[in-house]
């Protein structure tokens, strides 16, 4: 995996943050879609129904792009053009894949779940569940950082 910028505060905004933007190839024009994730190992992963646009475009083209950003504050300036703000922003690119491995799948799931939900939560993902959503992997090329928090 490639870093340009810093590892750690990359990393740190993966794991922070919540809803990252998923962008893939669709037809004519780019397709953006937020999403929950979890960032585990290198490697992004997002759940997903059994069929939809996202899958579509995956299948036909699984290069993709994930950005995440922190914004911590407004900057105001006396100045319109000035003003400005205080992030941290990640994008990356990788290619996605369908986790088909069910134990892979399994402790994906569960991870997305403690995070948004709690780890009781986790620990009640019946084989049901699991087979009723699709699983991500997005196997991270390449990874950009940009801070501004002047």
């Amino acid at each position: 995996m490639k870093y340009l910028g810093d590892r750690v505060e990359a990393e740190l905004v993966l794991k922070e943050q919540t809803i990252g933007r998923l962008g893939m190839f669709s037809k004519q024009y780019p397709y953006i879609l937020p999403i929950n994730y979890v960032y585990e190992q290198g490697n992004i992963y997002l759940h997903s129904g059994p069929e939809g646009q996202k899958l579509n475009c995956i299948e036909k083209n699984n290069n993709v792009c994930f950005q995440v950003d922190q914004v911590s504050s407004l900057r105001e300036s006396e100045d319109a053009c000035n003003y400005g703000y205080s992030y941290r922003s990640v994008i990356l690119q990788g290619k996605a894949e369908i986790v088909s491995d069910k134990e892979l799948k399994r402790d994906a799931l569960e991870l997305i779940t403690q995070k948004f939900a709690g780890k009781d939560k986790a620990e009640k993902i019946s084989e049901e569940d699991i087979k009723g959503v699709v699983v991500i992997k997005i196997n991270i090329e390449e990874i950009t950082v940009k801070i501004n928090e002047k």
